[in-house]
């Protein structure tokens, strides 16, 4: 069993506190929010689209492009985007693009800042740029993984190439993205016993008791602390193009 099937497997708890990575359902991500916000007649390109997901939060009217490496949509997760393309050399014409998407896919760029000039070129002015990209996470799609961005490093290549942050959400408190990192390293471990067909497996009927105490207690503290951003595992954020 590969990690992508461990993973559907636990599909069906991730709304429960018995999967690893419950937490995540649990904070307020405002991805689907800023797609929503998103007004008619626009056309969004989205920029590793992997199921286009994004498009059903979209007026009908807009236009939607979903975009992909040819490698990725076919051999990673058979899906169709409209474009096959590199985000860092995007077959888009200059100015022709009201709204860029590109949600988990920077940290899998070999080069953000070539991304970024992109996507500022394709952007009409006063176009925007939506963003979600890990930050304290685990390595994942290997070996396409590159880096990891705090908003401030995110910001200071936005505004290289003419783009202005204009709202920024920090997911993830200190105690849940403690307790989300825990809860990911027992899985694997797990998932490592299980594989290599060790002894130890037999511990691993203790790791949904451990994950649901995990999260729990990383849920109860939440609630009596002080919301900071001091250590997010996640961050969405919109920039705006620049008029000049």
């Amino acid at each position: 069993m590969n990690i992508r099937a461990f993973k559907n497997l636990l599909k069906p708890l991730l709304n429960t506190p018995f999967h690893p990575q419950w937490l995540l359902t649990q904070s307020k991500n405002k991805t689907a929010e800023y797609i929503k916000s998103i007004g008619s007649d626009k056309t969004v390109l989205d920029v590793g689209c992997f199921n286009k997901w994004p498009r059903q939060l979209l007026p009908e009217n807009c236009n939607y492009i979903g975009l992909d490496y040819f490698e990725t949509a076919t051999d990673w997760y058979g899906s169709v985007p409209d474009v096959f393309g590199d985000a860092c050399h995007l077959p888009i014409q200059t100015s022709a693009i009201d709204v860029v998407l590109l949600l988990d896919v920077l940290e899998h760029l070999p080069s953000a800042e070539d991304a970024l000039c992109e996507i500022s070129r394709v952007l009409r002015p006063g176009g925007s740029l939506i963003v979600q990209i890990p930050f304290l996470y685990p390595l994942h799609d290997e070996p396409r993984d590159y880096s990891r961005l705090t908003h401030y490093g995110f910001a200071a290549l936005a505004n290289k190439h003419g783009l202005d942050i204009e709202r920024c959400n920090a997911q993830g408190v200190p105690i849940e993205t403690a307790a989300l990192l825990t809860n990911i390293a027992i899985t694997k471990v797990v998932f490592g016993w299980i594989a290599q067909k060790k002894p130890a497996v037999i511990f691993s009927v203790l790791a949904p008791i451990i994950i649901l105490l995990v999260n729990l207690f990383a849920k109860g503290i939440n609630g009596i602390s002080q919301q900071d951003d001091f250590m997010p595992y996640s961050y969405q954020l919109v920039a705006k193009k620049r008029f000049q």
